[in-house]
């Protein structure tokens, strides 16, 4: 065992107010402030996205559940016995995370991956001025896609930390052919993918997943009126999102989607041809 969900990820900006703009006032997320650092809302725990000021416009990084302090141990032991001993998270570091404990390490290409359990809830409920709420739970935040320099590296690396292949896409974007590695480590169809994707910057995206389809339609009017580049709507053929995509303030986008395939005990992993069945036109 390892990762069991997407726990929360921190995102460097160069405008944090921009951004924290957009995502309250474009995707309906919730915000608050933790000495100086935007955290944004979107269910019951106390926060699921930082935003810090940074110039990289980029993810900084990805904090993963494990479940409890045994798992933690477990997996801890694994990865010093493999080699990659893990670097424990500081009191004050924890205490940020709003966690017990935890520790990190890097992946592949040195993104920061923080291994934790015990989040702490947040006190207030959470209600979305824009929404009737985010898909999360035991599936988590929801899923990034990341840009890798070796694929097969960063599956091998990523299957030692508890994930396993749903799917592959193969297939021409632009100029061109992309392999896309989708991989889950609860019953949403995939917490991470990963590619050699074009363009610097390492998150490529952030999903968010809507409860109502409506609110995804209602999202992408309202994002193409506030003046961001949208694409538009479209499903995807393996986890059969509906969704769209928004260019963020930092660069990197956020789909915005609504009625993510599951996986289930007998799934089988499959080859796809395209990224989309319908629809995604770039804005």
């Amino acid at each position: 065992m390892g990762a069991q969900q997407l726990a929360y990820v921190g995102l460097g900006v160069s405008d944090p107010s921009a951004w924290t703009a957009f995502a309250t006032k474009s995707l309906g997320l919730v915000a608050q402030s933790r000495a100086g650092t935007p955290r944004l809302r979107l269910d019951g725990r106390e926060w699921r996205i930082a935003v810090h000021r940074s110039n990289a416009d980029d993810i900084l990084y990805a904090g993963f559940d494990v479940g409890d302090f045994a798992a933690l141990e477990r997996l801890g032991s694994r990865l010093a016995a493999e080699g990659q001993p893990p670097t424990p998270l500081k009191p004050e570091e924890a205490e940020a995370r709003g966690v017990d404990q935890g520790f990190w390490l890097p992946d592949p290409g040195g993104l920061r991956l923080e291994f934790t359990h015990c989040a702490r809830p947040a006190v207030e409920a959470f209600a979305s001025p824009l929404t009737d709420g985010f898909v999360t739970g035991e599936q988590g935040l929801g899923h990034i896609v990341l840009s890798v320099a070796d694929v097969t590296e960063s599956l091998a690396f990523y299957e030692r930390l508890g994930f396993s292949v749903s799917d592959y896409i193969t297939a021409p974007v632009g100029p061109a052919v992309l392999r896309i590695a989708f991989l889950h480590c609860n019953t949403r169809h995939h917490t991470i993918a990963i590619a050699q994707l074009p363009g610097a910057k390492r998150l490529n995206h952030l999903m968010l997943e809507l409860c109502e389809v409506d609110d995804v339609i209602r999202g992408h009017q309202r994002c193409k009126a506030q003046g961001f580049a949208t694409g538009g709507l479209g499903r995807h053929p393996n986890d059969r999102m509906l969704s769209f995509y928004v260019t963020s303030p930092a660069g990197f986008a956020v789909e915005y989607g609504w009625g993510g395939r599951q996986v289930t005990d007998d799934w089988v992993v499959s080859e796809y041809g395209a990224v989309s069945v319908w629809g995604h036109e770039r804005g």
